[in-house]
Formats: structure tokens, C-alpha cells, sequence
């Protein structure tokens, strides 16, 4: 093995490739590590570094200390811990191995959004050259196959080695199929053909994480760090990063904020707190229990302690531990009651009656309307329609509204038409001349001057207010202990989310529009927004793509994609309906992805989308399956894409679905099936009726005492019996002559009242055998029944005593 450290630097002007030692140079710094260690026994892809200490950049901040940082390979991992306590920049350390002891060779990525490059790339070889190792290996290939097309036979042979190396390099990358594997990533996040051939620095943000999702999984590394990663994702590309999540065959380490993830693909947690890593061996929702029992633990075992050591010297050891106890609890019920009121809003000032207002049948009070609104852009530049087909659209002060679709599909500008942000290119628009809006977007954070403190940011906002009512409310919402003095600059996105909901939160609204408000925010911030969301008096329209959020905040529910703009009374349907999208995108039909790399929004439903359609959401139909029979199904979405419909089916008997032209699905006749159901039930009803006929016709309807029969016994075997008396109700007291196996218990199991017509003429059952005989001290046979229909039993042996 060579010695790579004393190998001067070589790049590809200086590289001899008839060496393949000085080829791995090349390499990027963890492949070389793992070349080193070739055959080495005893190292793994474990990361075990003990004691683990973790700093701020400028040395002025202790983050961790004394620690454990354990992270055992192909595991899936969450980190969880408050905003400050060093999750970004552990990332930070781990990507650039600047921890001492971190494992060289590990291969880390860390996913974040795509960031402007000074090369022009589409968006396919973005993903493609962003595998540093495969880019490099490819550029050996190319250059190799140069030297052997231009070398003579000599020089060839020099190279031999060289091909073989490269070779075995290309196979295992899987060089070959890199830009397909690529493709399919991208097109079951939404980009068509047109998608991946443009420009990566002209996507918005939105395009631009699912990008970097591909990224990452497309580096296959051995740790993936994810913080954060469905900020700017949409429904589709949250539900393709959890499925991916779940198959990850190696390591990664997550971050996030939306809980329903976290449920669903981790089996481990990391906790930072109090400068320490704590282990949990579970998933974030067993995690979240254990936690919540071991704090109110420790919540009792403090106040036993501060009872009997209230008046401790402090100067002394117990004193010390008595300090640090109770402000740790303080700590505690600050944090618990900070989550329950975090977020709130004042009383909100009744609306005036004011001229032109519209009051509904429910009695609730229209706050905004669009009717019949279409929009472009720009019709002069021939920029298309967002809205092509005309939509009509309602808030009411008891609307609960969420919505939900893909990125550029056009929610923003929607909540844009409503808030009059931007004028409708046809249709009318009203608004409520009197209500107060809050509106938190997903740039608010923009409006911020950042050299600006937060309490200045307040003051000129609300400048009759005072400073100390000021203060008070940014500490309900987290924005305290100094941070209120900090500038803009020198705080976290969530910090900075946290001051604009206290400017929203100052003045109580009427109507409260919240586009994606969970980026940026931890899990505790989010459930304390989703308390205060449930405890607003007026409406609520929120657009967002955590689906706990919704389920929890949201009454009625619209799903915006292209082609659709619909209506749900359930959270469950307005998925499918959503999904729906995905599903056209991966099977490649098409989609206006320039208008969605633009940021201008997508299609909705161009002319061909006028077109009729035979089946409507909701109904119930016969469809065909991939095995060519006919199921029944529901018609959950009708995505219009080409100029034919094509329908979203639901198959309830098998929980499955499919997209199907019209031939696929046939009416249901009710009336015919009604009458199907009864003439089953009547054939069944008469069958029933004949066999007790025949049943009845074959039974014996006179009986005698001492009469021999057959009879079942209560184990169902025929054996020979005899009547010993008719009771009424076509009831036999009957006397088995002998049941095997049972002797000693004939006197109460042998006699016994019996149903008449389970009884049928005859003697013994044909051919059963005889049981054993009761004999005195000698050997005995007992006799074979007579069989019914003349079979002879045979006998059975027994010995008596």
C-alpha cells in the first residue's frame, strides 16, 4: 500500500496514469480513506467519540461537553433538541470532519437547498455531477480511452492496469445507468423532460429542495444528514421523501419538525439537552412518552429535595445541587407554560356592519370572495393561466380552510387574488370593508431590517405601544433572555419566524392566512401554534404541507394541482386527490414544468380541461385491474392532462389505486344490482326451504320405544342406539348401545333426550366397530353393530377384569 501522505499533491495535468497509486489522488479524501483500510479488521462505519465536546465557531459558547457522540451504522436516527443547542453546527462538524475521532473514510452528506452556481447546469446534470466520485472516475475513463486511441502498442500495455482499476470503478458506480437512475428520482418529484433540462438557478425555492433531495439520494452516502428537509416540499415530495427515507439502506440523522415523519422513519433519537447527547433506543413517538414521564419524574423528585434541603448552605455540595435543581425546574415550568400560551391572540374587536356586507345562512360573515376569477400573469407577454377554467372561492368568519398541492400549482396565488395583492385577470373580487387580516407568508421573514433588534422592530410597528408590553408578548412567543435585544442577523430563521407571529399576534384578526408557517420552527413551536390556531375565534386559511398540522387545525380542505381545483370535506380524500399529481408526473404525462420552473405557477386545466366527463368524484363504478377483471371502485380525482379524462380509482376491496381512461370503468346499474341482491337472497331463502322439505320427507315421523336407530354422539359419530321414550316436540330419549372409549361414562352421557329427526332407522353405523366388552376376569369381543344398510362391525377386543 503506498504512502499517500507523502505523496506530493497531483492533479490530472500532473498525474501519470500509468500508476494507478498516484490515479487515487485523485479520489475525493474518504474514498482514499477506504482504499487505506482495505482488509483492516475492526473498522466499521461507527462513530464512537468519547468525551465530545462541541463549541460555537468564536469560542464563546460551551454547546456540549463531556459528551457521547454514537451513532451506529445503518440506523435511522433523530436529532431533537431546543433552537441553540447545536444541531446545525454539529451537522456542520460531522460533513467537514472536523471532529477528532470522526471516522475519515465515513462518505457524509448533508442535505440543504441547491445554491446559485457560477456553471450553467440543467437540472438532470446537476444531479448527475453532483456524485464528486463518479464525476472523477469519468474523467479518468475518458482520458485513459485519449491516451490508448492515440498511444502505440507500448504505451497500451502500460495502461492495462489503469483500464482494469477504472473499469471495476465505473461497474461498481454503476456509471452506465447514472443518468437514468437520476431521471427516474426526478420525475417522481415532478420534472417532466422540459423539468430536467432547465437551468437549476432558474427554479424557485421549492424546485430547488426537491433537487437537492435527489442530490442526496442519489450520493448513496454513508451518513445522510437531513435538517430540516421538508421546508419548501410540497405533499407529493414529502410523502416520496418519507418512502425513500424508509428504504434508505444505510445511515442517516434527522431533523425536522414535522412530527408525522419523525413517527414514521426514524427508530432512534438523540436528545441534546444540557450540553449532553442522550440516548434513546426507539422511535420519536415512544421517545416522546418516555421523556414526558422521566421530566415529570425528575419535576417530583426536585421538589422532594427543595422541601427537605430549603434552607442548605449553598456554599456546601448540596447547596450546589439544590441551585442547579431549581432552575432546572424553573427551567421546566417555564417551557410548559411558554407551550401552552405561546402564540396567542387577544380578544378580537367584533366586525362593524358595513355597507355592501354579506351575511351567509349559517349567520357567519363573508370576509372574502373570488367569483368566477381567471389570472394570468401576463396576457400580453403570453404568459398562461393559473386559473384558466373560472373558480369561485369563499372565506366566511367560520371558515377552518386547508390547502394543500404541489409547488407552483398556484396556492400562493391564490391567497395573493384574495388578499388583493395582485388583481384578477377576469372575475370579480370582494373583501369585508371592516376585518383585520394577518397574513404570514413564506418570506415574512423579509420584511425584517436586520440590524434591527426585535424590540425595535416591535416599537415601530406598534408605536403607541409601550416597551414593556412589547416585551412581555415577544417573550410569549420565545423571543426573550436577551434574544429581544439581539439584531436581526444574529438570530435563527426560527427566532425570526417567531418575532413576525408577534407582530401578528399583537392585534387580534378576523382572519388569519398562514402560507407554509411551520418552516423554520421547531416540533415544540409548531404544537404550540397548532394550540393557539385551535384557539383562535376567527377564521383560519392555511397553507401548508405538514399533514399534522392540518388534521388538527382544519375543518375543510382544497386541493390545488394542475387541472383540479376541488373541494374536501376530509383531509384523507384531499390526499389522494393531491397525490394524484405525482402519480401523472411519474408516469410521464405532461406537465407545463417551464411554467413551474418559472415560479409562475402551472396550468390549470387549458381548454382541453372543458372536456365533459362521463364519471364524477365520488361515484362508485367497475373497474378494471391490472389482471383484466372488473372491481368495484370509486372515482377519487379526475386529472385532466390530455384531451381525453383520465380517472384517479380507488379499489376499496384491495386498498389500491389506478389512473384510467374511460374505457376502463363501466356504470354501476343500482336498480340491476337491487335486484341481483334479492334474487340471491330469494334462491338462497328457497334452497333453505326445499332442504328442510327433503329433510323432513326422509325423516322417520313415527317412533316406538326399544326401537333400534342411529344417532350422533357429542362428537358427532353415528353410533347404534335405541328409543327408550317419545317425548313431545318431536324429541327421543335414546340409549347408545356403546360409544368407544366411553364406558365408564354411559349412565350420564348415553341417556339422554334427543332431536327425532337427527335420528335415522338402523341398527349400528355400516362397518363401525364394535366396542370393548365388559367381561368378568377373562378376555371378552364386543359384537359388531349391524350396519344400516346390512354391513357387518367388526369386533372390538377388550379385557375384563
Amino acid at each position: 500500500m503506498p504512502a499517500y501522505d507523502d505523496v506530493k499533491a497531483i492533479t490530472f495535468e500532473s498525474v501519470n496514469w500509468t500508476k494507478p497509486d498516484e490515479i487515487i489522488q485523485l479520489f475525493p479524501d474518504y474514498i482514499q480513506e477506504k482504499i487505506k483500510i482495505q482488509g483492516v479488521k475492526g473498522i466499521s462505519n461507527t462513530v464512537d467519540i468519547a468525551p465530545f465536546h462541541l463549541e460555537t465557531p468564536f469560542k464563546d459558547k460551551v454547546l456540549l461537553t463531556k459528551s457521547h457522540l454514537h451513532l451506529e451504522p445503518y440506523k435511522r436516527h433523530c436529532l431533537f433538541g431546543a433552537n441553540g443547542t447545536g444541531k446545525t453546527l454539529l451537522f456542520e462538524r460531522m460533513v467537514d470532519h472536523s471532529i477528532e475521532g470522526f471516522p475519515p473514510h465515513l462518505h457524509v452528506h448533508h442535505l440543504k437547498e441547491m445554491e446559485h452556481s457560477e456553471v450553467a447546469e440543467t437540472v438532470l446534470e446537476t444531479v448527475v455531477h453532483s456524485h464528486e466520485f463518479l464525476g472523477i472516475i469519468r474523467r479518468c475513463d475518458k482520458k485513459v480511452k485519449t491516451l490508448i486511441a492515440a498511444g502505440n502498442e507500448e504505451e497500451k500495455a502500460a495502461l492495462e492496469d489503469t483500464v482494469l482499476m477504472i473499469e471495476q470503478y465505473m461497474r461498481q458506480l454503476e456509471s452506465d445507468y447514472a443518468e437514468d437512475k437520476a431521471s427516474k428520482m426526478l420525475r417522481a418529484l415532478g420534472f417532466d423532460e422540459h423539468g430536467m433540462s432547465t437551468n437549476t438557478n432558474n427554479l424557485s425555492g421549492g424546485l430547488r429542495m426537491r433537487v437537492a433531495l435527489a442530490v442526496a439520494f442519489f450520493a448513496d452516502a454513508d451518513l445522510l444528514l437531513l435538517d430540516e428537509p421538508t421546508n419548501h416540499l410540497d405533499f407529493p415530495s414529502v410523502l416520496w421523501l418519507e418512502n425513500r427515507l424508509r428504504g434508505y439502506s444505510k445511515s442517516f440523522l434527522l431533523v425536522t419538525h414535522d412530527r408525522d415523519l419523525l413517527c414514521n422513519v426514524t427508530t432512534s433519537t438523540l436528545l441534546l439537552e444540557e450540553k449532553k447527547i442522550n440516548y434513546y433506543p426507539c422511535g420519536f413517538g415512544e421517545f416522546e412518552k418516555r421523556k414526558a414521564k422521566e421530566d415529570a419524574k425528575r419535576d417530583k423528585e426536585t421538589e422532594r429535595f427543595l422541601k427537605i434541603n430549603h434552607n442548605v448552605d449553598p456554599s456546601t455540595m448540596a447547596g450546589r445541587r439544590a441551585y442547579d435543581m431549581r432552575a432546572w425546574q424553573t427551567r421546566y415550568h417555564e417551557r410548559l407554560v411558554l407551550l401552552q400560551g405561546k402564540f396567542t391572540f387577544p380578544k378580537a374587536t367584533p366586525l362593524k356592519k358595513g355597507i355592501g356586507e354579506e351575511v351567509n345562512e349559517d349567520g357567519s360573515t363573508t370576509l372574502m370572495k373570488l367569483t368566477d376569477v381567471r389570472f394570468s400573469y401576463s396576457v400580453e407577454k403570453g404568459l398562461p393561466y393559473i386559473f384558466d377554467d373560472p373558480i369561485s372561492f369563499t372565506v366566511t368568519t367560520k371558515s377552518r380552510i386547508g390547502i394543500m398541492g404541489p409547488n407552483g400549482a398556484g396556492k400562493s396565488t391564490l391567497l395573493k387574488l384574495l388578499t388583493k395583492k395582485i388583481i384578477p385577470t377576469e372575475g370579480k373580487q370582494y373583501e369585508h370593508p371592516d376585518f383585520v387580516l394577518a397574513y404570514f407568508g413564506q418570506h415574512s421573514t423579509a420584511e425584517l431590517v436586520m440590524t434591527q433588534t426585535p424590540m425595535e422592530f416591535m416599537a415601530e410597528s406598534f408605536p403607541d405601544a409601550g416597551p414593556g408590553k412589547t416585551r412581555e408578548h415577544l417573550k410569549k412567543t420565545g423571543v426573550s433572555n436577551g434574544v429581544e435585544s439581539t439584531r436581526m442577523e444574529n438570530l435563527s430563521y426560527s427566532q425570526r419566524s417567531c418575532v413576525i407571529f408577534s407582530k401578528l399576534t399583537f392585534i387580534c384578526p378576523h382572519l388569519l392566512i398562514m402560507d407554509e408557517p411551520t418552516n423554520f420552527l421547531d416540533i415544540e413551536s409548531v404544537d404550540s401554534l397548532v394550540n393557539a390556531a385551535n384557539k383562535f375565534p376567527g377564521a383560519l386559511l392555511v397553507v401548508t404541507h405538514s399533514r399534522g398540522f392540518l388534521r388538527k387545525c382544519a375543518k375543510t380542505f382544497l386541493s390545488v394541482v394542475p387541472g383540479q381545483f376541488l373541494p374536501f370535506s376530509n383531509i384523507k380524500d384531499a390526499e389522494e386527490s393531491t397525490y394524484t399529481f405525482m402519480q401523472h408526473m411519474e408516469s410521464g404525462n405532461k406537465i407545463d414544468a417551464g411554467v413551474l420552473a418559472a415560479g409562475g405557477g402551472s396550468l390549470h386545466s387549458k381548454k382541453e380541461a372543458t372536456v365533459d366527463t362521463k364519471f364524477k368524484v365520488g361515484e362508485e363504478v367497475m373497474a378494471l385491474w391490472t389482471d383484466k377483471k372488473w372491481y368495484k371502485g370509486v372515482v377519487s380525482a379526475i386529472p385532466v392532462t390530455e384531451p381525453k379524462p383520465k380517472y384517479s380509482v380507488t379499489y376499496p376491496e384491495f386498498n389500491k389505486r389506478a389512473t384510467l381512461p374511460e374505457a376502463g370503468l363501466k356504470k354501476i346499474d343500482k336498480d340491476a344490482e337491487k335486484a341481483a341482491v334479492v334474487a340471491a337472497a330469494e334462491t338462497a331463502e328457497q334452497k333453505k326451504k326445499s332442504a328442510a322439505s327433503a329433510a323432513r320427507k326422509a325423516k322417520k315421523q313415527v317412533w316406538t320405544v326399544g326401537e333400534k336407530c342411529l344417532a350422533p354422539s357429542k362428537d358427532g359419530r353415528m353410533f347404534a342406539a335405541s328409543v327408550t321414550q317419545v317425548l313431545p316436540f318431536d324429541m327421543l330419549m335414546i340409549e347408545f348401545d356403546s360409544i368407544p372409549g366411553q364406558e365408564k361414562k354411559m349412565d350420564k352421557q348415553n341417556v339422554r333426550p334427543f332431536d327425532a329427526a337427527l335420528a335415522t332407522p338402523g341398527s349400528a353405523a355400516g362397518g363401525a366397530k364394535g366396542g370393548k366388552g365388559a367381561g368378568g376376569g377373562g378376555k371378552g369381543k364386543g359384537a359388531g353393530g349391524k350396519g344400516a344398510k346390512g354391513g357387518k362391525g367388526k369386533g372390538g377386543k377388550g379385557k375384563g377384569r
